[in-house]
């Protein structure tokens, strides 16, 4: 559950989010909106899940397993990558911190128990050790156009605003900062002791207006966001078909890993048939994840992963095969009209 769910007041509403009890907003969810697309947020990813991965053999352990290149990885430098099934689908998604004496793997609420499970199955004689620190440690976010103005103020002795993507900064009290490696709209994300989390919210509330899970879901949909889970279905998703290549996921550069061969071969042959597309459907009320989008003869063209109601039209993403996305293309979902939008951060044609 959120650690700031026994201090904050009762007023304040709360949603299960992958199972895990988050705040739905602060008062205000439009407001907060507002605050991340123009200013900045404080958001609570108290409810995450962390692994961490030590033991000398830890680089060669995890490359092997990861699509993105752990050599990278440096105290200061965090890395995002996902793990696939040997036939190159999606399982899970994670942040890499170095703590130097051993990796932490920043991930979805859900995961944690699988994730494990399935790291201790391909360990077999590597040395490394694997460690649930869920409640050891915990994620705050900081997301807007001014975040890093925010946290100058902050903490006026580091220097964030022209920082490269992944860079990392290690606080007073075992606080680590590190700014998302997926994408400049991600913004910034602090991982604290347990032990200290409430008292660094309360000490950034004090400048920085907090926002619930409404705003950041309805924020990370308008800027097309993927999340795993959503967009990227375990045992289903190709990697590349939701954007794990331009936020940063994947090294064509690295060894062997479990499902490479089909990601290398789907991206040098162009042989992706689905992208991830922003969607706006005429509706006033949400489009459940899983939603299928059709074509006027009912041929299914994909399928909405994530869904959000702003101002009063539901904002969505969708997964859709590329050759029926054309411009006069006529699509529904649930009967009502769906306008597809390429997302901006988009290298593919």
């Amino acid at each position: 559950m959120s650690l700031l769910e026994p201090h904050l007041t009762t007023t304040i509403p709360w949603i299960l989010d992958r199972g895990k009890n988050t705040p739905l907003h602060f008062g205000d969810p439009v407001a907060e909106l507002a605050l991340l697309q123009e200013h900045t947020a404080l958001l609570d990813f108290s409810h995450r899940g962390s692994i961490a991965l030590s033991g000398h053999e830890r680089v060669d352990f995890l490359g092997g397993l990861v699509t993105n290149q752990v050599k990278n990885l440096t105290p200061t430098q965090s890395i995002y990558t996902t793990m696939l099934s040997p036939q190159g689908r999606f399982l899970w998604d994670f942040t890499l911190i170095d703590h130097e004496i051993a990796f932490f793997l920043d991930t979805e609420p859900e995961c944690v128990p699988d994730l494990k499970k399935s790291l201790e199955f391909y360990r077999m004689r590597s040395k490394v050790q694997i460690q649930d620190q869920s409640d050891r440690f915990a994620t705050l976010g900081l997301v807007g156009p001014t975040a890093a103005a925010s946290i100058a103020h902050v903490f006026p002795n580091i220097a964030v605003s022209t920082a490269p993507l992944g860079t990392t900064w290690t606080l007073e009290g075992d606080i680590r900062l590190w700014r998302d490696p997926r994408h400049p709209d991600f913004g910034y994300r602090l991982q604290v002791p347990t032990s200290g989390f409430v008292d660094l919210w309360q000490r950034l509330r004090t400048t920085i207006p907090p926002a619930g899970h409404w705003a950041w879901e309805a924020y990370r949909i308008l800027h097309a966001l993927p999340r795993g889970g959503a967009e990227w279905t375990p045992g289903e998703t190709l990697p590349l078909e939701a954007g794990a290549l331009e936020m940063n996921a994947v090294s064509f550069q690295k060894g062997c890993y479990v499902g490479q061969e089909t990601t290398a071969r789907t991206h040098h042959r162009g042989t992706l048939k689905k992208r991830l597309f922003h969607v706006t459907m005429e509706s006033r009320e949400r489009i459940p994840p899983g939603t299928q989008i059709l074509l006027p003869s009912g041929k299914e063209v994909g399928m909405v992963t994530s869904s959000s109601l702003v101002d009063e039209k539901v904002q969505g993403l969708a997964v859709l095969r590329v050759g029926d996305i054309t411009s006069d293309a006529s699509l529904t979902a649930l009967g009502v009209a769906v306008s597809v939008q390429r997302p901006q951060w988009a290298t593919w044609e």
